[in-house]
């Protein structure tokens, strides 16, 4: 019996289309990279890249948000969130890091190519770069909380912290400029970037689009990373980087708030693939190894099976919360504006808990093996370091705690 099976979800909410998907993820995962792990481990060339070709590419994943009038799937209704949580799980268990830039890819585009933000000038500008390649297409998105620097005095705060990337029009265009910019991932080979801008003349912030390849962007040295070994990042600086202005996506706290619950329902979907995957490997040792002295299987003995039944217990709490909060989002509420943020505390809180359940469960699990846990024969150890690294990139859990308390009691001066 496997995983999906002993793991339940709100299976009402599902269409078979996004079943069928699932099903064949599995198939990637399993003969894309599962198979290939023990041999390439985390060999970007070897495992990582052909694997994201041929999820991408070859399966139509970075297609899927877009209109089928340009060329893509045309799952860009609400309903894809129950889509994506389903396809992400799949693709988490594979590997974290592809599931983490698909999350990215997915959900910058939803800013401007899902039904209730359609932009069809952008759609005609961006959708051939993701639907025409031949290759796979990793957009980024640029945050205030991952810049670094000294900012100029001049730099505006977006809550408490400076947003270092500005930009002016002149004309018909917009020209940005910034200094040791992080991306959230892939700042060294990202096609496309969603740059938060302070806009000048402008109160509130706005993301811009910036192809990878425009005059005056350019990139730092790779990081050396500990997790997520399929995002190439690296600090971006821009010199006077000119874009249409056109490129505008949005401007307001509500839009990008709107850009983030997507991000984090996406990323909770991708935690809970590396939490069935850690699910897996306890499982198989539970089977397999005998306590020495007693003769028993590891899993019958009364304290190791409690261990497990903890880690089962979040793996199976982590999905309910995943698929409710997908839900939410296939099923906006009633006369609400879909572009208000009713989905934002949900997607942070149900994010927070996940990643924070996914930590506890993977340290269980690493205790319970011993030194099998962290040695990379296991590849539990590598769980636990993709998903520390994506809860780094979600931000602290004290200031998210701050947009919770400034959403239920009203606080004004946090």
């Amino acid at each position: 019996m496997g995983v999906l099976d002993l793991i339940p979800y709100l299976n009402g909410m599902a269409q078979e289309s996004d079943l069928m998907l699932a099903r064949t993820l599995k198939q990637w995962a399993e003969t894309e990279v599962i198979s290939r792990r023990l041999e390439y481990r985390e060999d970007y060339e070897m495992l990582l890249k052909p694997a994201m070709r041929s999820l991408f590419v070859n399966l139509e994943m970075q297609k899927v948000i877009w209109p089928e009038s340009y060329g893509g799937v045309g799952l860009n209704k609400p309903e894809v969130a129950q889509t994506m949580a389903l396809a992400l799980e799949q693709v988490g268990r594979a590997d974290t890091g592809i599931g983490y830039l698909f999350a990215v890819n997915f959900a910058l585009c939803s800013s401007f190519a899902l039904e209730y933000n359609l932009n069809e000038e952008l759609c005609r500008r961006i959708a051939p770069l993701f639907c025409q390649a031949k290759d796979a297409v990793i957009a980024s998105i640029v945050l205030p909380a991952f810049s670094r620097g000294k900012p100029p005095a001049s730099a505006p705060l977006f809550r408490g912290k400076y947003i270092s990337a500005r930009a002016r029009r002149e004309g018909d265009n917009w020209v940005i400029n910034g200094n040791n910019l992080r991306p959230l991932n892939s700042g060294a080979d990202a096609r496309l970037f969603g740059l938060l801008c302070a806009l000048e003349g402008e109160e509130e912030p706005a993301l811009i689009l910036v192809p990878g390849d425009s005059p005056g962007l350019t990139r730092g040295e790779q990081f050396l990373e500990t997790g997520l070994a399929a995002s190439v990042n690296a600090e971006i600086n821009l010199t006077d980087v000119r874009v249409p202005e056109d490129c505008l996506v949005f401007s307001g706290e509500n839009h990008l708030r709107q850009m983030l619950s997507w991000l984090y329902l996406n990323v909770g979907a991708v935690t809970v693939g590396s939490l069935f995957a850690a699910f897996e490997i306890i499982r198989e040792w539970g089977d397999t190894r005998v306590i020495k002295g007693r003769g028993n299987l590891f899993k019958e003995n009364p304290l190791t099976a409690s261990l497990m039944a903890e880690i089962s217990h979040e793996v199976l709490i982590s999905r309910f919360l995943l698929h409710h909060l997908a839900g939410l989002f296939s099923r906006p509420v009633p006369d609400q504006h879909p572009r208000e943020d009713h989905l934002f505390i949900p997607a942070l809180s149900v994010v927070s808990h996940i990643t924070q359940s996914a930590e506890k469960a993977i340290n269980q699990t690493m205790e319970l093996m011993g030194s099998a846990g962290y040695a990379t024969e296991w590849n539990l150890e590598r769980y636990w370091r993709d998903v520390k690294t994506m809860q780094i990139h979600l931000g602290s859990w004290e200031l998210n705690k701050m947009e919770l308390a400034r959403y239920f009691f009203k606080s004004q001066s946090l």
